[in-house]
């Protein structure tokens, strides 16, 4: 009896050890969500290791955690340490850093190994989707094999509720530049508003020069994801430029053009309607109905025709940013769009915009 009891313990401890060589030794968690922001207001938070404690739900239950930096504190080369009684101890580095689309970082766990920790971004509805996730090999040990099973329920967990944080805090700054932009009033320096005959939607982005001209123009807003706000919102304002032109006999000299000031893609974006000038009127005229009298943007700006509807728009200003950072360029705080085609007399996936960032 003995010796079948020892015998049937040999066979179940063998099935164990060789059925864990039947499973996994790459291991993938990921979760995803939603955030009401542009790509570039969440990459430049989860590009910065500083801003970890802000989100991170490890920091969260262990508020006592030491925490050590090196390197710079955001991009390829920033390192962030911690020791922590509950959580243990290790690093994180960061060794791939695209803007706007991804970081990935380098995990080192010490004697419980090493993984490597990926955010990806991209433009979507209603904001930017995040995708976290986390790779690992857990190796020959039969026992981490059968521990990789539970790794998307432990480690899903608190991807959830990190991306629970991420979004809360990354929707509560994006909100608060759209009230900071809305304070400021219309701005006086406006970019310029080059020929429609420019637009190419075949067209990479290309770097262009804009010389300084007269304008009218108006500050609004309108629900960002929300296409029939934005026409409604940049009717009434292009009306508003109309009025006051005829007012004063200004003669106009091009499409209206509309500059973003803030963009929240959950919320409001935040923008000045603008009218070019043939002229700057020989007297100053004064500010009525939210009207005023400015002068354009003058220098060098990266421009890329963008086709389709205006709620897609932010896709364009990715490719826009992405060729900056790649061609080394410094991108000043100015971006802004000319309407080539009329909103009004085209359909909406036939819709050109030129699209516009000011650099240095």
């Amino acid at each position: 009896m003995m010796r079948n009891i020892i015998i049937g313990l040999v066979v179940i401890v063998a099935l164990a050890v060789g059925g864990a060589f039947l499973l996994p030794q790459q291991v993938h968690v990921e979760r995803s969500t939603v955030i009401g922001a542009q790509p570039g207001q969440v990459f430049a938070v989860v590009n910065d290791l500083t801003r970890s404690r802000e989100w991170g739900p490890w920091y969260k239950r262990d508020p006592n955690m030491k925490l050590e930096f090196e390197g710079p504190p955001a991009g390829v080369g920033a390192k962030l340490s911690w020791d922590s009684a509950e959580e243990g101890k290790g690093s994180q580095e960061i060794v791939e850093s695209t803007p706007f689309s991804r970081v990935k970082t380098k995990l080192d766990f010490l004697e419980q190994g090493t993984a490597t920790g990926t955010f990806d971004l991209e433009p979507a509805e209603g904001g930017t989707k995040v995708t976290w996730s986390m790779d690992t090999d857990v190796g020959t040990n039969p026992l981490m094999r059968y521990m990789g099973l539970m790794f998307d329920t432990w480690i899903g967990a608190d991807f959830e509720a990190g991306l629970a944080n991420l979004k809360q805090l990354v929707q509560a700054q994006a909100k608060a530049d759209t009230a900071a932009a809305l304070a400021i009033g219309a701005s006086s320096t406006p970019p310029d508003i080059p020929m429609a005959s420019d637009a190419d939607a075949t067209k990479g982005p290309e770097i262009v020069t804009v010389e300084a001209r007269p304008v009218i123009l108006t500050r609004a807003k309108a629900k960002a994801s929300d296409a029939a706000a934005i026409s409604a919102a940049l009717g009434a304002a292009n009306q508003k430029l109309l009025n006051y032109g005829m007012a004063h006999q200004l003669s106009p000299a091009g499409l209206p053009l509309a500059i973003t000031i803030s963009h929240d893609p959950s919320g409001d974006w935040v923008f000045d309607a603008a009218l070019p000038l043939e002229a700057k009127p020989e007297a100053a005229l004064p500010e009525q109905d939210g009207v005023k009298l400015g002068e354009t943007y003058a220098g060098r700006a990266v421009r890329l025709t963008h086709k389709g509807p205006y709620n897609t728009i932010a896709a364009t200003y990715e490719r826009l940013r992405a060729y900056v950072k790649e061609k080394n360029l410094k991108e000043k705080p100015v971006s802004w769009e000319e309407n080539v085609t009329d909103p009004s007399e085209t359909d909406e996936a036939e819709l050109l915009t030129n699209v516009y960032v000011a650099i240095e």
